[in-house]
């Protein structure tokens, strides 16, 4: 969709009218005005009247829309409209691709609701700073790799769970009644990093060790992406699909599509049964060192589910 979209943009008329790009559902669609992107929804809701922007994105809700210049597929009457903005009369692919497929989204897993609120959650997504230190591009692609597996190998879809809080979280997935902090490794022998007052306290924590190693056999970061998110039966939420775009923002999107990699193994551990300093002295704070999990006693994935259900 994004090519499609992108064209349309190109050849969009400058006389001020609304053109339907594409229709996504009965209330919902893309639509362009001058050379703008814009998603637009019916506002069934009778959301009033507000005007915000943002560096990106620009809002206006209760809109009167007469007609839609090359299609009457949408009724005249009041309309919400959120307005990506392109950066130097030009739209990044990276960004357009975010905007395309949270949009998108919020028709299929909100019914294209809560409009106001879909703008804020989109806030901190699209004002990311311009010199970006990106996120380490294994460790994202370790944690899809979990994700994955729970689901499609184990029935256990945990994907609404991850990066629960945003940036804010303790670990990378907090379940109703256990967590699970993950690292991504390249081997077995590899030591990990451990914050010991974050994985050894007193809640139900696990922690998962995901091995992947980078082969030309294996998927890219997008091809993983897409894979997920092209099975209906699981990975089919809202915040999921707000979550990966926020990461994708943190990976360079040259190593997104060129990188490819392998997952060679999944062990997963409870903490309190493998914690190494089990009475710290008061004086010592913020504990930090390397681990090595070899010959650690492993839980299987069926200990986990339960776990997570009843402590």
């Amino acid at each position: 969709m994004l090519s499609a979209i992108k064209d349309a943009l190109s050849k969009c008329p400058s006389d001020g009218s609304i053109y339907l790009i594409d229709k996504l559902s009965d209330i919902s669609g893309f639509f362009m005005v001058k050379g703008h992107l814009l998603y637009m929804v019916y506002n069934s809701e009778e959301t009033s009247h507000q005007n915000l922007s943002t560096e990106y994105l620009k809002l206006n809700t209760n809109i009167d829309i007469v007609s839609v210049k090359n299609d009457q597929k949408f009724k005249t009457g009041k309309y919400n409209l959120l307005e990506i903005i392109p950066v130097a009369n030009e739209y990044p692919d990276e960004l357009l691709s975010s905007f395309i497929n949270l949009c998108i989204s919020h028709t299929t897993y909100m019914n294209a609701k809560n409009f106001v609120s879909f703008f804020y959650s989109l806030i901190s997504l699209f004002q990311r700073p311009k010199e970006q230190n990106y996120k380490n591009l294994a460790g994202f692609i370790g944690e899809l790799f979990l994700l994955k597996s729970f689901a499609e190998d184990y029935d256990f879809d945990i994907s609404d769970y991850w990066h629960t809080y945003g940036s804010s979280d303790n670990y990378d997935i907090v379940l109703p009644k256990c967590n699970i902090e993950i690292k991504t490794t390249s081997s077995e022998d590899e030591l990990i990093t451990i914050k010991h007052i974050q994985i050894f306290n007193t809640e139900n924590n696990y922690l998962a060790s995901i091995i992947i190693n980078e082969d030309n056999s294996g998927m890219s970061l997008n091809e993983l992406i897409n894979n997920m998110l092209s099975n209906h039966k699981c990975f089919n939420s809202f915040n999921f699909s707000l979550n990966i775009e926020k990461e994708k923002m943190r990976v360079s999107p040259v190593d997104a599509e060129t990188k490819r990699f392998i997952l060679k193994g999944i062990s997963i551990y409870r903490a309190e049964t493998i914690n190494p300093f089990k009475n710290i002295p008061d004086e010592i704070s913020n504990l930090s060192y390397k681990m090595s999990l070899m010959d650690k006693p492993q839980v299987n994935i069926d200990v986990l589910k339960r776990s997570s259900i009843n402590v």
